[in-house]
């Protein structure tokens, strides 16, 4: 009777009592089909198949089937093996005995398999990176590994006697940190909560899984220090009880992982993107932009940015202080302070010299009781377990909060490394990802660079149009506005644009769609204002909602506004006597969304500025504007809109 074999075997002759011929053959097999002499110690591998032990009398019997029984077992936690005992002759002259031919199979697989490429999660949202590909801008990330128990039993938790762990192996760990990659065996509760997993020593207990189901566990690296690259990630099983032929070459699940290096260039101002064949530079052109997310993010961004300890922004990749902010110092010390540790008393044992001032900044720095838990709301992993509160990820790296934008054009080139000859001239990459995905990470990344210029446009002289001159002084008058001296960089058209093409509100245009709108500027003595007026309709062409229009319905609304501490304005301002702004019933636009203070609310009729908005609902849907009297602003800024 045939026996079914899947994966891979060794198979052992480990007995023999028997006059006649033996052999172990093997047949459809995927790899080492054939016939086997069975003389004891003779030893083969082969690949999936079927195994019949035969005999031959040599006296015209040919080769024979024979009787065969079997059985399964363990010869260590990991290893299965399987035993085929034959009785030969033919079936009437049979003595029943079963040990003419013995022959033992050992497994030799893991008992496991990965599905799918390992794939990066940015650590700070848990979200999958573009086919989860590894970039270095994102330092440490987890990896998701997709594993299929394909053992003999199922996988349950009661350790050790069924359950199973999987972890990196030893000579993986190493190969990967050739590659500037670390793998990180810290995890904290809370991470391992998120995700539903316990990690015991650098190993991720797998749960309950029957044979055939699949499950996804993590692990974590830190990839900052790593070039473009496809290292080659061994994975291994192991269990409580432990076995030591755990990482043998061929227990070893291997899969490759794809590793980007990208980074924002703010000179050029060029997302830098490189792959092993190359690298692609993107400049954006223009894009449509979610001002009111912007603003948020950059805000966030400003604020994460100057927690710093030491002054600089952090999350950066090289450069500055080992010790960039509390959040990393805890990480470090967690994570790497050891094996920095260890790797310096191993130099100074191995008689060389070491920097006593970098062993004097670790243990100050990890040792100083006063710095312990400094980052307790978050750092290393802690906190909330992510999110965008303040644009901190759990890893204590500043982050950009997801914004809503569309690229309208922009401009790239690929520097081939080196090229290959295709079928119809040369060809900048070998393999077919960077085609989609070097594009993707590049759009994620300019994510980043948008809204860092964003930040950065105070500081660049492209982006700078004049100087503030007077600012009303909310804290002390109740007025939130400020006059510009222009630098004459941009030209100068005292108009309004109505609404535009491209506009989100651009249905009910106030004059025509496309067109400047130039106010009642003639001198009508009284610097070419008037004062609001009750129920008369009134327009704005605001930075963000666009050209929108209401109608006045109130003089003398009172309002508190609570400033961010980012603003020139700080605390809670309380403004009497403004202007309140509704929206028409019938023509329900939006009248002040963040991004439209500083507007001017022009009288319909009368082509006269009444107000300047700069406030309105809370809820940032426009279903309300609040501007300070024009006559209280022209009157703190000196200035005047006619001619």
């Amino acid at each position: 009777m045939s026996e079914f074999f899947q994966g891979n075997w060794r198979a052992t002759v480990i007995g023999r009592n028997a006059g006649f011929s033996q052999r172990v053959n093997v047949i459809a097999a995927t790899s080492g089909a054939g016939a086997y002499d069975g003389v004891v110690g003779n030893s083969f591998v082969f690949e999936n198949g079927q195994v019949d032990l035969e005999w031959n009398n040599n006296a015209g019997s040919s080769w024979q089937p024979s009787a065969i029984i079997s059985s399964i077992g363990m010869s260590s936690p990991l290893i299965v093996v399987r035993f085929m005992s034959a009785d030969d002759n033919f079936p009437d002259q049979r003595d029943g005995d079963y040990d003419d031919l013995q022959v033992k199979f050992e497994h030799l697989d893991a008992p496991f398999e990965i599905t799918q490429r390992p794939f990066a999660l940015e650590r700070g949202s848990l979200v999958m990176m573009p086919d989860g590909i590894f970039d270095t801008s994102q330092g440490v990330q987890y990896m998701g590994v997709r594993i299929r128990n394909k053992w003999f039993f199922d996988w349950t938790s009661d350790f050790p006697t069924t359950g199973m762990k999987i972890g990196i192996a030893p000579t993986s760990r190493s190969a990967l940190g050739v590659h500037g990659v670390i793998v990180l065996d810290a995890w904290t509760t809370q991470e391992q909560q998120q995700f539903g997993q316990v990690v015991d020593g650098g190993y991720v207990r797998v749960p309950d899984l029957k044979v055939g189901e699949e499950t996804t566990i993590y692990f974590k690296v830190d990839v900052r220090n790593a070039g473009p690259s496809k290292p080659v990630v061994g994975f291994v099983a192991q269990r409580d009880a432990f076995d030591p032929n755990y990482d043998a070459p061929t227990r070893v699940v291997h899969k490759k992982i794809f590793i980007t290096r990208s980074a924002f260039d703010k000179t050029t101002k060029e997302l830098v993107a490189s792959v092993p064949e190359g690298t692609l530079r993107l400049k954006l052109g223009s894009i449509k932009l979610d001002l009111k997310a912007a603003n948020d993010a950059a805000k966030d961004l400003m604020k994460c940015l100057s927690k710093g300890d030491s002054g600089g922004p952090r999350g950066g990749s090289g450069g500055g202080s080992w010790w960039e902010d509390c959040r990393t110092r805890e990480r470090i010390c967690k994570e790497r302070g050891s094996e920095m540790l260890r790797r310096m008393l191993k130099e100074l044992l191995d008689g060389k010299d070491i920097d006593i001032c970098r062993l004097q900044e670790l243990l100050n720095t990890c040792c100083d009781p006063k710095s312990v838990g400094c980052c307790s709301d978050g750092g290393g992993g802690g906190g909330d377990g992510g999110g965008w509160q303040d644009g901190t990820g759990v890893d204590g790296w500043c982050r950009v909060k997801p914004i809503g934008w569309l690229p309208i054009s922009f401009d790239y080139k690929i520097e081939p490394n080196p090229a290959y000859l295709g079928q119809f001239g040369p060809l900048p990459f070998e393999d077919p990802w960077w085609k989609v995905i070097l594009i993707i990470i590049a759009v994620l990344l300019a994510i980043a660079s948008v809204v860092y210029d964003y930040i950065e446009a105070g500081q660049d002289p492209k982006f700078i149009i004049g100087k503030i001159r007077r600012v009303g002084d909310a804290n002390a008058n109740h007025i939130d506005c400020a006059v510009c001296d222009l630098n004459g960089s941009r030209g100068v058209n005292l108009g309004q644009e109505d609404a535009q093409s491209d506009d989100v509100n651009n249905g009910s245009p106030i004059e025509g769609l496309g067109n400047i709108i130039q106010l009642d500027r003639t001198d009508n003595g009284d610097f070419g204002i008037q004062d609001a007026v009750l129920g008369n309709v009134v327009w704005k062409s605001g930075g963000r909602s666009g050209t929108t229009r209401g109608v006045v319905n109130s003089i003398t609304f009172a309002t508190n506004v609570n400033y961010d501490t980012e603003d020139t304005i700080s605390g809670v301002i309380n403004y009497v006597n403004q202007v309140h702004v509704t929206q028409i019933v019938g023509m329900e636009q939006p009248l002040s969304q963040a991004g439209d203070s500083g507007s001017v609310w022009v009288d319909m009729a009368s082509k006269r500025p009444v107000a300047l908005n700069f406030a309105g609902d809370l809820s940032d849907a426009g279903t309300d504007g609040i501007g300070n009297p024009i006559r209280l602003v022209v009157n703190q800024l000196n200035i005047r809109f006619n001619n």
